[in-house]
C-alpha cells in the first residue's frame, strides 16, 4: 500500500525533524504509541482515513487528493514572509521578516516585536511554520529539527500554550 508506507516515511521525518517522541505525537493526534510505532516500522497494514487526517494534520500535513497547482514559491511570497504578514495581523506594526529569521535563528526574542512572536508560535498554521524551517534550511542551511527546537525554546520563554510546544 504505496500511501500508508509514503504517510509513514512523511510522519517519521516530520515527527523527528519536530523533536516529538512517538508517545507525544500519539498523545496529540490522539492515537496510540503502539500505532505510530507500527505505522513508522512498516508493520501496519490499514490505517482509517480519520486517523491518518488526524495525525497528517497534527504534524501539519493535509491529507487529500491532490491535482496539479502552483507552489507557494511560484506566487513570489517566501515563507518567512508569510508568516510575518500573518503573525503581524491583529498588530500595529508587523514583524520584518528579517527580525523573525533573526529570531528563529538565534532565538533572541525582539523586544518590539513579542507580540507577533507569540502570535506565530501560537496560532500559525503548522504548514506555515514548517515551511519556514525548511526555507531557513535552504537559505541558511539550519537543518529543520533544529528550527523546531529554537521554535519550542522560543515558545517556553514567551509562555505559548500550543500543546505541540
Amino acid at each position: 500500500m504505496p500511501i500508508l508506507h509514503e504517510l509513514a516515511a512523511s510522519v517519521k521525518k516530520k515527527r523527528s525533524e519536530m523533536g516529538l517522541s512517538q508517545e507525544r505525537l500519539a498523545e496529540l493526534a490522539g492515537l496510540s504509541r503502539d500505532t505510530i510505532n507500527a505505522l513508522e516500522s512498516g508493520r501496519l497494514d490499514n490505517l482509517s482515513l480519520t486517523r491518518a487526517e488526524r495525525l497528517a494534520n497534527t504534524l501539519g500535513y493535509g491529507l487529500g487528493v491532490t491535482g496539479t497547482r502552483a507552489s507557494k514559491e511560484d506566487s513570489g511570497v517566501s515563507a518567512l514572509e508569510a508568516a510575518a504578514t500573518s503573525s503581524s495581523i491583529s498588530y500595529a506594526a508587523p514583524i520584518p521578516p528579517e527580525v523573525l529569521r533573526h529570531s528563529l535563528l538565534t532565538g533572541a526574542i525582539p523586544p518590539k516585536h513579542m507580540a507577533q512572536l507569540r502570535a506565530l508560535l501560537d496560532e500559525s498554521p503548522l504548514p506555515v511554520l514548517s515551511a519556514v524551517a525548511a526555507q531557513l534550511e535552504r537559505d541558511n542551511g539550519v537543518r529543520p529539527r533544529i528550527t523546531w527546537q529554537r521554535m519550542r525554546q522560543l515558545a517556553a520563554a514567551l509562555a505559548c500554550s500550543r500543546p505541540i510546544w
